[in-house]
């Protein structure tokens, strides 16, 4: 067993209902994630504690199987199938794809996942009222802090007057989301600048010809193409002085100006007190409601600010729960 999966050793209930007696047989945990990033690890992190807390110490009785696909989307299914192989009692999975991977791997085995945004717009789900069976999770619902962000960005940058968002434009879920960005700028008085792109190349042309100006930003929604970017348009960002406002705490430590996003440790807790509901045969993981994320936090990076021109005043640095320096 790698540190890594040592460091995920929970108890978990068998598929029948009961709390697992410690002696009686090994649980086995399925770990799915499509990379490890601090978000990951956090919401991991988050479990683990939680489930400490609730009475389930990490014991030496216990298997865990860590399946990282380290950004290789083709291989998740057959992590996630070789999990259930292994007979797997619970799968924690984080994001749209090993949730997703899970999900086709099995109908059984209690699946529990963390996800940034809906689960329905990601398409894990129909409809909200889809039977879900064996499924649970927490999510952020990403979508729904669109104005709380830009109002945050606006209090950064008070004479704020446009805002550049890229999207990729055959994903119907940022354009939806770009929607909701343009209705809240305009409560707001802020123009915004469309970029919708198809490809990398596409995303660092446009990003490139961005005219330096003052009083304007760059405003990310969720969106795999544009993220796959993000170490570009910090790049360009930083020397065109412009500020970015990002949607995630690791956004904001790898080069954003700022963030405001959930709180994956807080969320990994939520995941571990619907896991005990499971494990004390009180309800089936499908009969639980997706919980929405319960803590939002702000992420400054104040390095990058210098560099731009831009100063965050005390009250700001106040309300971040961390400020990258």
């Amino acid at each position: 067993m790698t540190k890594f999966s040592a460091n995920f050793c929970l108890v978990f209930l068998l598929l029948t209902g009961t709390i697992l007696n410690a002696h009686a047989q090994v649980a086995r945990i399925g770990i799915l994630v499509p990379e490890i990033g601090r978000a990951q690890a956090q919401a991991q992190k988050g479990l683990l504690q939680e489930l400490k807390q609730l009475g389930y110490p990490q014991r030496k009785d216990i298997s865990v199987q860590v399946r990282d696909a380290k950004g290789n989307r083709s291989a998740l299914q057959a992590a996630a199938n070789e999990l259930v192989a292994k007979q797997t009692n619970l799968i924690f999975t984080t994001g749209t794809r090993a949730t997703r991977a899970a999900m086709a791997a099995t109908r059984d085995v209690p699946i529990i996942f963390v996800h940034p945004g809906d689960p329905v717009a990601a398409g894990l789900f129909k409809s909200p009222n889809e039977p879900r069976r064996n499924v649970t999770g927490v999510a952020a619902f990403a979508a729904e802090t669109t104005a709380t962000r830009l109002a945050l960005l606006r209090e950064i940058l008070p004479a704020l007057t446009k805002v550049h968002v890229f999207f990729d434009s055959n994903n119907s879920f940022a354009r939806e989301h770009l929607a909701l960005v343009e209705a809240a700028s305009k409560k707001l008085g802020a123009q915004v600048i469309r970029h919708g792109v198809k490809s990398g190349d596409e995303l660092e042309a446009s990003t490139s010809a961005i005219s330096r100006e003052p009083d304007v930003a760059i405003f990310h929604i969720p969106d795999d193409l544009v993220e796959s970017e993000a170490a570009f348009i910090f790049e360009t960002a930083r020397q065109k002085k412009l500020p970015t406002m990002f949607n995630e705490e690791s956004w904001a430590i790898a080069g954003a100006m700022a963030a405001h996003g959930p709180d994956y440790l807080q969320m990994g807790r939520q995941a571990a007190r619907l896991a005990e509901r499971i494990m004390k045969g009180q309800t089936q993981p499908g009969s639980l409601s997706i919980e929405r994320a319960a803590k939002f936090d702000v992420t400054l990076n104040y390095r990058t600010a210098t560099a731009i021109g831009v100063h965050f005043t005390p009250e700001m640095l106040k309300r971040a729960a961390r400020v990258i320096r």
